[in-house]
Formats: structure tokens, sequence, C-alpha cells
């Protein structure tokens, strides 16, 4: 089988496409025939060594996909030719790739295999964070930073399903435009204006109840300053590269909350809740509610590109591989 082997932590160029034999499905893990996997900013950390969790070359990146059950090990009641979605700890960037059964959710096959490979990483931090980090309600306001990356697309179309008005910051004429295609309400371009003084304007002065930030950098405090009583600021993740040093009397003077979002961790340590948001996800999809058509589809032999686009910032909306 085809599969993207990291041999040397680096640049994505290093990258090779080798021929690997297909794995044996040990107790309770599911062998998947890989239609699509998710791509994500943290892949690209990976093969540099600069993700929280560094790996010994050689191995395979990819940690979302869709794909057809073709084997099974022991104590595994999923029947071959499921059609699955699966979050592979590493492996998923090849042809097949082994899970362990409470890593799989089954899916009908009506679910298209690029949706499916977009839906967990993006589609379920994005769920947990708005849902149970800031228990958004209906009609309040969402800041969105970054919001033409993987992290901000989805979110502004589940902010849509959840009846709830997004401010959408984004930095080119091209990423304004796709924003705008999802349904964004507001824009704010924060490459030619002030993004706290922008967002006070929008809001007549009371500043936005929630803020989804996976920037990081200088607009974290601006949005954190643009934040109504009582918001709350998620932080998702730091694709600017920087880490914000927050000065904490603004949480006092505003009452505002700084909330952590690591959903990863959460689905190994509330596995209920983790299987009652992908129901809830895949139910907006079967109802048409939810419509996940990812922005980049790359071969397997373009994945090197496809990480350097998150690591230069040129990526816009979810890129998944297609196999």
């Amino acid at each position: 089988m085809k599969a993207v082997v990291c041999t040397t932590l680096g640049e994505p160029n290093l990258l090779e496409i080798k021929d690997n034999p297909i794995p044996e499905p040990q107790k309770n893990e599911v062998l998947i025939k890989v239609e699509a996997a998710g791509v994500n900013f943290p892949d690209a950390l990976m093969v540099q060594g600069k993700y929280q969790i560094v790996m010994d070359p050689p191995f395979t990146p990819g940690t979302e996909v869709c794909g057809i059950v073709e084997g099974i090990g022991e104590d595994v009641e999923i029947k071959i030719g499921t059609k699955v979605i699966a979050l592979p700890p590493m492996g998923g960037f090849a042809e097949y790739v082994s899970v362990h059964k409470s890593l799989v959710v089954p899916v009908s096959e009506a679910v298209d295999s690029y949706a499916g490979a977009s839906l967990p990483i993006n589609y379920g931090t994005c769920y947990y964070a708005l849902k149970r980090r800031a228990n958004i309600q209906k009609g309040e306001s969402l800041l969105v930073l970054g919001a033409a990356g993987g992290i901000g697309t989805a979110t502004i179309q589940l902010a849509k399903v959840m009846g709830v008005k997004t401010i959408c910051a984004v930095g080119s004429d091209e990423k304004e435009e796709y924003v705008k295609s999802l349904g964004a309400d507001q824009i704010i371009r924060y490459d030619q204006v002030n993004l706290k003084e922008t967002t006070k304007e929008l809001t007549k002065g009371n500043g936005v109840d929630v803020v989804i930030d996976p920037v990081g950098g200088n607009v974290t405090e601006q949005a954190l300053r643009a934040t109504a009583w009582n918001g709350r600021l998620l932080v998702i993740g730091f694709t600017d590269g920087n880490i914000p040093k927050i000065p904490l009397n603004l949480t006092l003077v505003k009452g505002v909350s700084i909330v952590g979002v690591w959903w990863g961790r959460w689905t190994t340590t509330s596995p209920e809740e983790t299987a009652e948001d992908f129901g809830e996800l895949l139910s907006f999809i079967e109802k048409g509610e939810l419509n996940i058509e990812p922005k980049n589809i790359h071969t397997i032999e373009e994945t090197p590109l496809a990480l350097e686009n998150f690591l230069s910032r040129k990526n816009i909306g979810k890129t998944v591989i297609s196999f």
C-alpha cells in the first residue's frame, strides 16, 4: 500500500511516499481501506518535531480518516464493508490503517467520504468548544479569528446551525470571499482595520459574547479587549507561532473567562459525551443543516504541499487527501 512516511523530522518536502505492507488488525482493531484523510495544522507540526508529542521517525502522519472496513481483529463487532470515520493516533496518510475499535464510528453510506474525513477534528473541536466550553446560546455573538482556516470555517457553519451571529476576522480578499460563501454574518479585515475597535463598533459598543481563537499572537489580546461583560475567549491553538501573554487584570475588569479547548484530551476522558456530540454532528449532516465540502483535495503525492500550505498560512478551508 502507498503511505506517506516521515523518515527525517523537518520540512514537509522531506516526506517520502513508500510502498508499505498492509497492516494486520490485532485484537480490538479495525482495518480500514482509507478513501479520504483529513489534513490539519498539527500534522505539519508533527513532521517538523514541533508538536506537543514528538514522534521518532519513521512514522506515517494523519489522524482522521473516512473509509470502508476491510478486516477486523478479535472482539470487534463492526461488520466488514461498513463505512466508518476513524481517529487513528497516527498512520492516516496511507491507503490502509488499523485503528482501535473505540476510535471508529460507523456512518451512513450517504455520508460523503470527503465530508467524513473533514468532520472529526475541526468540527468536533469547534462543537465541543461552542457547546461545552463556552455554553454558547442562540442569539449570542461570536468573533471568529482566523476565520478562513479549517477551525474558522467549521465554526462559521456550526454557528449557523446553533443560531449564533458570527463576526469573522480574515486577512485577504480571497479569504473574505470564501467566508462570505459559508454564510459569515459580518467580516473584519484585520489587515486593514483595528480588530478591537471594529468589533466594538459592529456590536454597538457591547463587545462579543464569545471569541474562538486558533491564532494566538497579538490578535488574542485585541480580541479579549473586545469581549462583552461575562464574555468567553476559547483558546484553540497558535497558528501565528507566538503564544500570547495576557494581562490578567482584563479578566477581572471585564468578568471574562479564558477557556482552554483540548478536544483530543477530552475525547479520551469523556467518551460518552464525545459519542453524543458525534451523533449530533452526523444528524446535522443527515438533516441537511451542515454541508461539509473541503476546499482543497490533494493526492497522496501532494501531501507535502498540503502541509506546507498550513505552515505558510496559505491554507483556506478544510484540506483532505483523496485515495
